[in-house]
């Protein structure tokens, strides 16, 4: 059953991204409170028992983007009310700041990770985060420039978090988690861009796209760092690979 939830998931995300393109709205509310509520399921299979803060709030995470996803449906085929848009914005603050979460629970995360051994790493997403707002700052409305700038804040943390983990988590399934929350920010970059500065061609296939897909990678790898977590050691293959990073 555990492998079945994977395969429903990407053809739920195969068929949402056909009804974007093709703009059948019903399709895409259909499937879009679908896809993360399968992964979530599928993602929950696999880690069971919840031992630790890694886990659960990579899966709390998960919910809170079901909340995200549902919420700004309502915007953009309901009232279209600021209202749902604040509150969508809000659940996927929760998400992205449980992610940092749990990346900070990660073993060794606080102590050896990438960015707290070498400072300069942070450096980056800082200075992506100030390009951001300084592009959306002018289309903004008086109420949504805090929300904005403190939901940007809270998208570089969740990457410098990720980020950190360099060093501290096996190789392959860190490379993947970063790619995953990478394409998460990518998305809420293009939903910002073109929301507030101009429309972007064929913008929702592209935001969904990357958002799908970096979610999936989020769960997908999560669910082999917790399996290394719960190991309570690692490899020795990475562990060289880690001194050597």
């Amino acid at each position: 059953m555990k492998q079945p939830l994977l395969y429903l998931y990407l053809m739920l995300a195969g068929v949402n991204l056909a009804a974007e393109y093709a703009q059948e709205t019903w399709l895409i509310v259909l499937t879009k409170p679908l896809l993360l509520t399968v992964l979530a399921v599928w993602f929950y299979g696999r880690v069971r028992p919840l031992r630790g803060g890694f886990e659960r709030l990579l899966l709390v995470g998960l919910v809170f983007s079901i909340g995200g996803d549902t919420l700004l449906l309502l915007v953009e085929n309901g009232p279209r009310a600021e209202l749902f848009f604040l509150l969508g914005l809000g659940s996927f603050l929760v998400a992205q700041l449980c992610y940092a979460g749990a990346f900070g629970q990660y073993p060794g995360a606080r102590r050896e990770g990438l960015v707290v051994r070498q400072p300069a790493w942070a450096l980056p997403g800082l200075l992506y985060l100030a390009a951001m707002l300084v592009v959306l700052w002018p289309g903004l409305g008086m109420g949504l420039r805090v929300p904005v700038a403190v939901y940007a804040c809270a998208i570089v943390a969740m990457a410098t978090a990720a980020l950190n983990l360099g060093g501290v988590a096996p190789s392959g399934p860190w490379r993947g988690l970063l790619v995953g929350v990478l394409l998460f920010v990518l998305s809420d970059s293009l939903i910002a861009w073109n929301k507030f500065v101009t429309p972007l061609p064929y913008a929702r296939v592209g935001i969904m796209l990357t958002y799908l897909v970096g979610q999936l990678l989020i769960a997908y790898a999560g669910w082999r760092m917790a399996q290394v977590e719960k190991g309570g050691t690692r490899s020795r293959k990475w562990e060289v690979g880690s001194r050597k990073f």
